[in-house]
């Protein structure tokens, strides 16, 4: 290829990235300005790819562990919700994954659990300043340090994990899994819990920030 017709080349895709403006008409001169339209386009693609991306890793199949193979750890906590949560953390209980297990205010959702008077395994309901996932998360924070726990097991429903574990990481120095109550959802509340984690995610980001 020679050197011209590389140029020209060049020129001619540059040439579909600009648009010429004229000046007035007593001016000899035409400047060059970007056509900002596939600029902006670009942008907006960008931004949906990665808004789709983030919302399929975070909330759709973030990294979990098996239930199987989780632990050993120091403490199984619960983020209270839906029910399988509960039925999630037990069985991690009776498979041995940790001898301690936190539910906060000993309720699933709005029933209290059982679970709390058990005597199979340690179980710790502590009182949470607020019923919400900053709120649980800053009581099992506070309960690990005071119990000198390093390694936990966060359980909660596949949508919520990316925000409990990020929040609990700000309330707790060790190493953190998570394994996944799985919850039957159809396709129109998975969009309603996914607009809901992004509005809790941005806010325990922003206006939430730290423990």
């Amino acid at each position: 290829l020679r050197l011209d017709e590389l140029g020209h080349r060049v020129s001619a895709q540059v040439g579909k990235r600009f648009r010429l403006r004229a000046g007035p008409r007593d001016c000899n001169h035409c400047v060059e300005i970007p056509d900002s339209q596939e600029g902006d386009d670009l942008v907006v693609a960008v931004v949906a790819v990665a808004f789709i991306a983030l919302t399929f890793f975070w909330f759709v199949a973030p990294p979990v562990e098996d239930i199987d193979t989780a632990g050993p750890a120091d403490a199984v906590v619960v983020f209270v919700g839906d029910p399988d949560r509960i039925s999630t953390a037990v069985e991690l209980m009776e498979r041995g994954a940790a001898e301690n297990l936190v539910v906060p205010n000993g309720r699933t959702g709005e029933t209290e659990t059982p679970v709390c008077d058990t005597s199979e395994f340690n179980v710790f309901c502590p009182e949470t300043e607020s019923v919400d996932t900053e709120g649980e998360a800053r009581a099992i924070g506070q309960l690990a340090e005071e119990q000198g726990w390093s390694s936990l097991i966060a359980v909660t429903s596949r949508y919520h994990v990316h925000r409990a574990t990020y929040q609990l990481a700000t309330c707790h120095d060790g190493p953190i899994a998570a394994v996944a109550a799985e919850t039957d959802l159809g396709g129109r509340e998975w969009l309603d819990k996914s607009a809901h984690e992004w509005a809790g995610t941005l806010a325990a980001m922003t206006i939430q920030r730290g423990c």
